[in-house]
């Protein structure tokens, strides 16, 4: 079998955007570390790709392996850590990071009272596993600084979009004049939408001609373009 061979560097990213949003947030009060009243930047999450669009967006970084090899793939990575975890292995995956198992008391006690004698033994038997610990790897991490740049956003993620749809087919048509294009992530962002709203909300432009807005391409590759 050859020898793919693919590292970071390799990969041509198909991104439409490099530009991700931020929010400031305030450390809580009573944490009692000293931290009270500081700031912190805190990624700005607009969507949760769920397993088929993870599947859709490696097939379409990596054409050459198919949906369903990569489901193949992910699904048997899942076995190996259900298998060799809890065997006391740590999985190193390189430009991703270290998976481990974490522990815990099942009662929740990291100190069991003293048993009678027949129960001795089985005072600290009672473990389960917590959580799966994980440790990212350094190069990932400066990839992402080396490739992306980040913008503060005004306050906080709202549940509905500050904008009405006419300032936002306004907007999306503007972004397009200047791109020649628009992505579906980018008229979420540009309008503070979810990644669902936005594209429900693409769908319902598509169909009407007034919009001035029209699909093309299919899929990952899929845009919207101004209507002739």
């Amino acid at each position: 079998m050859q020898d793919v061979g693919y590292t970071l560097h390799d990969v041509k990213w198909k991104k439409y955007s490099n530009m991700g949003s931020y929010v400031i947030k305030e450390m809580p009060i009573g944490m009692g570390n000293g931290s009270e009243g500081k700031v912190f930047p805190k990624m700005q999450v607009y969507s949760e790709f769920d397993y088929d669009k993870v599947v859709e967006l490696v097939n379409d970084y990596s054409p050459a392996f198919s949906p369903g090899t990569v489901r193949g793939v992910l699904d048997t990575l899942a076995v190996v850590m259900k298998s060799y975890l809890p065997m006391g292995h740590t999985l190193k995956i390189d430009n991703i990071g270290v998976f481990s198992l974490a522990l815990e008391f099942v009662d929740n006690k990291s100190e069991a009272k003293e048993q009678q004698e027949d129960d001795a033994k089985k005072k600290y038997c009672h473990v389960r596993a917590k959580d799966v610990n994980f440790k990212v790897d350094k190069k990932l991490v400066e990839e992402i600084n080396r490739e992306n740049s980040f913008e503060r956003t005004k306050g906080n993620l709202k549940k509905t979009s500050p904008y009405s749809l006419e300032e936002r087919q306004k907007r999306a048509l503007r972004h397009i004049d200047k791109y020649g294009f628009i992505a579906l992530q980018e008229y979420a962002n540009l309008n503070e939408l979810s990644y669902s709203s936005a594209s429900r909300e693409l769908a319902r432009l598509v169909v009407d001609p007034k919009s001035g807005i029209k699909a093309k391409g299919a899929g990952s590759h899929k845009v919207w373009v101004k209507r002739e």
